[in-house]
């Protein structure tokens, strides 16, 4: 009878922890899926002068919001201690300009041009960034969520200690970028170039490389520990820390 018990309450528990493991399964899933998208709903007025007004907001201190920023071009501009929300971009050029400690909440950029500037220590949330270049960008200390980039050239970047938390990556190039002593939270990657990336001290469990390529990576070893590779890719990363298969 006892044994019969002891059975029977083993049962009940087994499935009660499986139910759990479910539960937790499936908010763990429901979880890394969520990337929150811009919420633009008040309708974006065109700024006439885009560096008047962006000269007065840094003035007086107010945000820019409910923006269109559309076909301008600044090179070695201040735009640094900026908060942009609500507001979108295109065809923009932004050439070796600082954005050091500006945010962008709720924004868009599409086909715009942030080679070799600044934006380190910039706070990025519920953004998308289609057809844009950022090659050589400084991104230091940033903090990127609920970000969305496709179709980017961000060759040479630098995201060294950033934290990168919801972001979705898609037929971009980050070849030759640095990318060390991150944060890495739910990143997806999808048809992106990583060729040659320093991920030097960033952990990358959970990773899914498999649809990305990740040819000559910079890594200690220790980094990859849970990190999702294919054959091929797990084939190639034993070469680089120097194991030989037979």
């Amino acid at each position: 009878m006892f044994s019969c018990r002891v059975i029977t309450v083993t049962g009940m528990e087994g499935r009660l922890q499986m139910k759990k493991t479910a539960v937790k399964s499936m908010a763990s899933q429901e979880n890394k899926m969520k990337i929150l998208k811009p919420n633009i709903v008040k309708e974006l007025e065109p700024v006439e002068d885009p560096l008047q007004f962006i000269r007065a907001s840094q003035m007086d201190e107010t945000d820019i919001a409910a923006k269109l920023i559309k076909d301008v071009s600044f090179e070695n501009a201040d735009l640094s201690k900026l908060c942009f929300k609500e507001v979108a971009f295109e065809n923009c050029r932004f050439i070796t300009c600082s954005f050091s400690k500006t945010d962008f909440i709720d924004v868009t950029m599409r086909s715009c041009d942030f080679s070799n500037s600044d934006m380190d220590e910039g706070y990025f949330n519920r953004c998308e960034l289609v057809s844009c270049k950022g090659v050589g960008v400084n991104l230091q200390y940033a903090s990127l969520q609920n970000l969305t980039v496709s179709d980017c050239n961000f060759q040479y970047a630098n995201t060294d200690s950033a934290k990168i938390k919801n972001v979705s990556v898609v037929n971009s190039d980050i070849s030759h970028a640095s990318v060390t002593e991150c944060k890495l939270s739910n990143l997806e990657l999808d048809g992106v170039k990583l060729i040659s990336t320093n991920f030097f001290k960033t952990l990358l469990k959970d990773i899914d490389f498999t649809k990305s390529r990740i040819e000559g990576i910079l890594v200690s070893g220790e980094e990859l520990k849970g990190a999702i590779v294919n054959s091929v890719q797990a084939s190639e990363l034993a070469k680089l820390l120097g194991l030989i298969i037979k």
